[in-house]
C-alpha cells in the first residue's frame, strides 16, 4: 500500500471517461447509492427494534414498512434490498479504487467537498466515512439474519384459510415441509409469520418460498460480504 503523504493526488478533471463515466461521477453515483444503502439499514433496523426512527426518515428515504409489520418479514425485506445495495455499491466502490491512487485515501470515493481527501480535515473525513459507510450496513444485514432465523415462523395451508405454524427459523426454512410439492412450494400454501403466538400466530403473514426463498437470500448474502470486502481491500491495498 502506498500511503505517502507527498504522493501526487489524482485530478478529476484530468480523467477519461471510461464507459461514458468520469472519476468524478463515479464519486457521486458511489455517494448516492452508499447514502441510500445506510439510511435502509437505519430505517429498517429501526423498524426491528420498534424505534420512531422509520417515520422520521421516512420523508427522507421515500419509503417506509407498513405500520406494524412484523419483524420477520422485515428481516427478511432488509436481507434481500440490502444485500443487492451492498452490491452496487461496491462494485462502484471497487471501480473508483482501480482508477484512483496512489494514496488509499484517494481510492475510497467519499469526498468531503473540495477537501482534499490525503490532508487535513478531508484525511478525517475519509477516515470516519471508511468505517460508516463499511460496518454499518454489514453490521444490519447480521442483525437482519438474527432476526429472521430468531423470530420467523413458517406456517402451511391445511384446509382453505386454515393455517398452521411449524416450526421456527433454520430447522424449517432450509429444508422442504414434509408435504411440500412443486406446486405447494411456488404457489400461495407457505407463508412467513413472525414473533406472535396462539392462534394469530399465522395471521399478516405473507407468501413465502421454503428452502428457495431462504438459499437466494443467503446467496445474496454471501456475495454482498465477499464483494463487500473485496472492494475495501482494493481500497486499501491498491490494484
Amino acid at each position: 500500500m502506498n500511503s505517502k503523504l507527498n504522493a501526487p493526488e489524482t485530478d478529476p478533471s484530468d480523467d477519461h471517461a471510461k464507459y461514458g463515466i468520469t472519476l468524478a461521477t463515479t464519486q457521486k453515483l458511489w455517494l448516492s447509492l452508499a447514502v441510500a444503502t445506510n439510511l435502509f439499514a437505519i430505517v429498517a433496523y429501526g423498524q426491528t427494534q420498534g424505534s420512531d426512527i422509520d417515520p422520521k426518515l421516512s420523508v427522507v428515504v421515500g419509503f417506509s414498512f407498513v405500520p406494524g409489520l412484523l419483524d420477520s418479514i422485515v428481516a427478511m425485506w432488509g436481507i434481500l434490498i440490502l444485500s443487492v445495495l451492498l452490491i452496487l455499491s461496491a462494485a462502484v466502490m471497487r471501480e473508483h479504487a482501480h482508477r484512483s491512487g496512489p494514496t488509499w485515501y484517494e481510492r475510497f470515493p467519499f469526498r468531503l467537498w473540495d477537501a482534499s481527501p490525503s490532508i487535513g480535515l478531508g484525511r478525517k473525513g475519509q477516515v470516519m466515512a471508511y468505517v460508516f459507510f463499511s460496518i454499518l450496513p454489514l453490521f444490519a444485514l447480521g442483525h437482519f439474519w438474527c432476526v429472521f432465523l430468531g423470530e420467523g415462523k413458517l406456517c402451511s395451508e391445511i384446509t382453505k384459510d386454515n393455517w398452521s405454524p411449524l416450526a421456527v427459523g433454520a430447522d424449517d426454512f432450509f429444508q422442504f415441509p414434509a408435504d411440500a410439492t412443486v406446486g405447494r412450494i411456488f404457489g400461495d400454501y407457505y407463508r412467513l409469520a413472525g414473533e406472535v403466538v396462539g392462534p394469530d400466530a399465522c395471521k399478516d403473514a405473507t407468501s413465502f418460498f421454503p428452502f428457495v426463498q431462504p438459499v437466494v437470500m443467503l446467496l445474496l448474502s454471501v456475495t454482498a460480504i465477499f464483494v463487500t470486502l473485496r472492494a475495501l481491500y482494493v481500497v486499501w491495498r491498491g490494484k
